[in-house]
């Protein structure tokens, strides 16, 4: 079997002969793509181009099934192009009635309607699946009179590397990108404490100054100048008559005010150490969750809550660990061993060299296997995000474990998980151990060598001034090396932990919101409420839209109403008016306004939302309701609550409005929750109201019940409303029909069941099925 190849396939190559097979100049095309399987499902290459006219399309036959991709690289076991032997066939645009892809499981589908006939025209993987959007979505707008346009192509992958970019809007690749830039933003943190940090940085000095004077008190003086009875020495410290017991008592008490000195610098250290990098942390997670709440609503859908909150709470938590017993210590730690190498110079350079030969060994197996601690530090953290994701996603969804008796199988998930994040720590450690035995391994071999030299030379007639005291001094400053290279050897984990922590923050610091508020918003003074959507396009994927040329105006005080099928695009359209998202294509304005020019404050303020998914925050029944208007009193609230028809079951709680409910009101009913929603709606006395399947999830009595607020809520403002039980919207005074992203019907109740479409039909469906409701509980 021939070796495969991986490289990537130019499109050019293949076109060349396609042009040719089709008659077509390289100037008539507008866009080309490739296709990877055959109708079979086997891989095989093939095409699709597309001019002014038509959409060429070419299939590989069956045998042709040699091509494989791998993270978006092609193996084959040769490089060919399309042959002669590939059926083709060119389609005029103009008879395509609609084209559109279906997905599938690791294979997508691209479908056309001509007439009557509906057939599959290619199929292909999801590495094509954004091309041949793309070209489905040129295909519409021309044959809506649209200019062809072609997308800028977004770059997907590290060009250094290949590997694939994390967030393609950032653009960074994790493999690739500088750790050193990463540490010098962490550090624009301190700037605010500058002041502190000199402080800081002089404590250190002074530290490592003292950290020289111990082993020459410990050693030469103790043993050569005491012990010894050196009287010149006892001359020089004025001490007369021999008196050595004196001096023995004064080397005792400089020795103790040195550690005292020294114990009353390491405290001034680590309480300016702490307060810094507390306040420096605290900064840090207050950034990333105010970046965090300016975030689009597609950043929280596209991530789960567990892992979010590893990134807000631990990451931030081992940056701290790294700055409070890591950073602060390299400054000392080096400047110690700096001053320290350059007295044992002074005692004995060949003794220094024995003690210092294998620091360059130490230092190159640091370098070497930073990446790989670096790697294994992501590794762990994708584990922990894992575990947490499914401890949150289990606590959230109890219920639904229990009724589906998936308990055994949520311990076995969990079990998992935590063997997963347990075998990365045990990797770590592994490696941690590894540094441990190879700094330790230095240490011994330089204290025994410098051992055997000063031995050596005390044993000598020329012991080149090495006498006992000197040499204990000496071996002190070697012992006085061992803490710095123990700090050493663990340094490059702290700082690859706390570095990846830091890039996975900055990875949500830099995140740009695609939705973003305007530099200079315009206001709406007094707001009336008319809504104008002029050829609205909008799709969560680009280039497969969801909506298609949505045109509306709803005048002020109108109830517009919205139907279609599930999927349809209606809750999208929806969270476009009050700008959850941005259109791609068309506007949205309010009084003629676009929402693009309002503030999020001035948007929101004025448009309000029932949907039929209300969350409930921790806190009272009284701050739940008056969460939209925080300035709110009670007696606010209370007729808030009274005129959404809450104000009775409140009071039946053991502590009326001052009663604590949980997080997402697990012990409110569906329709308490409901009738709580709609009270922090009529408090906050929006112009705009959106109803969102708000009567969806509960029985016939409590819709009623809820009816009647939301008919009270209703007046004198603009209100749209989704429903699927159609009876709720008899009385609007305008309704749309959505289906497939697109306006199909328009009109009264009365003109759309005269239309007998889309709506009739559902309205037939509806009112069938309650006939058989009655007949069954009659």
């Amino acid at each position: 079997m021939k070796k495969k190849i991986f490289k990537k396939i130019a499109l050019t190559e293949k076109l060349l002969p396609l042009l040719n097979m089709c008659g077509i100049t390289s100037s008539d095309l507008l866009y080309a793509s490739e296709t990877d399987l055959n109708e079979e499902g086997g891989y095989a290459a093939g095409a699709l181009l597309l001019t002014k006219e038509k959409l060429y399309v070419f299939k590989a036959p069956a045998k042709a099934s040699h091509i494989h991709y791998y993270k978006g690289y092609a193996a084959q076991e040769e490089p060919e192009l399309i042959g002669e032997d590939y059926a083709w066939e060119a389609i005029d645009l103009a008879d395509i009635d609609r084209l559109w892809v279906e997905m599938g499981v690791g294979c997508n589908s691209l479908v056309v309607r001509i007439g009557e006939e509906t057939r599959l025209l290619a199929m292909f993987t999801q590495l094509h699946k954004r091309t041949i959007a793309r070209l489905v979505r040129g295909i519409e707008q021309m044959k809506d009179g649209k200019e062809f346009e072609l997308p800028e192509e977004e770059e997907q992958y590290c060009p250094k590397c290949g590997g694939m970019y994390p967030d393609r809007s950032r653009k960074v690749c994790p493999n690739c990108m500088d750790r050193r830039s990463v540490f010098f933003r962490v550090l624009g943190y301190f700037k605010p404490y500058r002041v502190k940090f000199v402080i800081l940085f002089l404590c250190t000095v002074a530290t490592a100054m003292l950290n020289l004077v111990w082993p020459y008190l410990n050693g030469t003086i103790l043993y050569d100048k005491i012990l010894g009875k050196s009287e010149p020495f006892l001359k020089e410290m004025g001490i007369e008559n021999g008196d050595f017991v004196v001096a023995l008592l004064l080397l005792v008490l400089t020795m103790a005010a040195t550690k005292v000195v020294q114990l009353l610098l390491q405290m001034l250290q680590g309480t300016f150490t702490a307060q810094m990098v507390i306040n420096v942390v605290r900064d840090m997670k207050k950034d990333v969750f105010g970046i965090m709440a300016k975030l689009s609503i597609n950043f929280y859908k596209s991530r789960q809550t567990g892992g979010l909150m590893t990134r807000v709470m631990s990451d931030a938590d081992r940056i701290t660990g790294f700055f409070v017993d890591g950073a602060p210590y390299i400054l000392i730690h080096g400047f110690t061993v700096a001053a320290t190498v350059i007295v044992m110079l002074g005692i004995n350079p060949m003794m220094t060299l024995l003690t210092v030969v294998l620091l360059p060994v130490l230092v190159a197996v640091s370098m070497y296997l930073r990446p790989k601690i670096w790697v294994m530090f992501g590794r762990r953290h994708r584990a922990e995000r894992s575990l947490n994701s499914g401890v949150n996603d289990n606590l959230s969804g109890a219920r639904v474990v229990k009724s589906f008796g998936q308990e055994s199988r949520e311990v076995k998930r969990f079990a998992n998980n935590n063997k997963n994040l347990r075998d990365a720590e045990i990797a770590i450690s592994y490696r941690q151990n590894y540094f441990h035995v190879v700094y330790g391994a230095a240490q011994s071999i330089a204290t025994i060598g410098v051992w055997i030299l000063g031995v050596y030379y005390l044993m000598s007639e020329n012991n080149r001034g090495i006498n006992l005291g000197v040499l204990i001094t000496f071996v002190g400053y070697v012992g006085q090396l061992q803490g710095p290279m123990n700090f050493f050897a663990n340094i490059h984990n702290w700082w690859a932990d706390s570095m990846n922590s830091a890039q996975r923050i900055f990875e949500i610091v830099d995140a740009i919101p695609q939705v973003q508020e305007p530099a200079h918003p315009k206001k709406l003074g007094e707001p009336i409420g008319n809504i104008s959507l002029k050829d609205v396009t909008f799709g969560y994927e680009v280039n497969r839209p969801v909506l298609k040329n949505i045109n509306v105006d709803i005048p002020a005080g109108s109830m517009f109403g919205i139907v279609g099928r599930s999927g349809a695009g209606k809750t999208t359209l929806v969270n476009l008016i009050s700008r959850m998202y941005d259109t791609q294509e068309g506007s949205i304005s309010i009084d003629g306004i676009n929402v693009k020019d309002l503030s999020f404050h001035e948007l929101r303020k004025n448009v309000a939302m029932v949907s039929q998914d209300t969350y409930i925050f921790m806190g009272t029944v009284a701050e739940n309701i008056a969460y939209g208007d925080r300035e709110a009193g009670i007696k606010e609230i209370m007729r808030a609550a009274k005129l959404a028809g809450a104000h009775e079951f409140i009071m039946r709680m053991p502590d009326g409005y001052d009663t604590k409910i949980g997080a997402s009101g697990r012990q409110l009913s569906g329709g308490e929750r409901q009738r709580i929603s709609i009270a922090r709606a009529i408090l906050a006395n929006p112009k705009i109201l959106i109803l969102d399947e708000a009567t969806a999830s509960v029985d016939t009595e409590t819709e009623r019940v809820i009816q009647k607020s939301i008919n009270y809520l209703v007046q004198g403002r603009t209100t749209i409303s989704i429903a699927h039980r159609l009876s709720t919207l008899r009385d609007a005074d305008y309704l749309v029909v959505i289906d497939h992203g697109e306006i199909t019907e328009r009109g009264t109740h009365e003109e759309l069941k005269a239309l007998k479409g889309t709506y009739y039909k559902l309205l037939e469906l509806q009112t069938k099925a309650l006939d058989r409701e009655e007949k069954v509980f009659s």
